[in-house]
């Protein structure tokens, strides 16, 4: 799939309206300025903070997956070549 077909487009967007069954609400904490900005591009469009919010979500939520997920694997790697490493020296100085 293209990086076209994985942005957001408002057209495509089937979920504005009201809520369908299956889907959940989200709540998260944001200071009054980002509050302030999204409430004001809401405004200016004449459409919801919800949309935006879906908007962005879509947008970044497949490069944090990359950022995130990424730096787990390597963290965890690491983690397990200590521990095999700390193993070895245990396995070596029983001998």
């Amino acid at each position: 799939m293209s990086p076209k077909q994985n942005s957001f487009d408002p057209h495509r967007d089937h979920r504005s309206g009201l809520p369908r069954v299956g889907y959940k609400v989200v709540s998260a904490r944001m200071d009054d300025e980002l509050v302030h900005e999204l409430d004001e591009l809401a405004r200016h469009t004449g459409r919801s903070r919800g949309f935006y919010l879906r908007a962005a979500l879509q947008e970044m939520l497949p490069v944090l997956k990359e950022r995130y997920w990424h730096h787990d694997v390597e963290t965890r790697q690491a983690e397990l070549n200590e521990y095999n490493r700390f193993m070895e020296e245990l396995g070596n100085s029983d001998s």
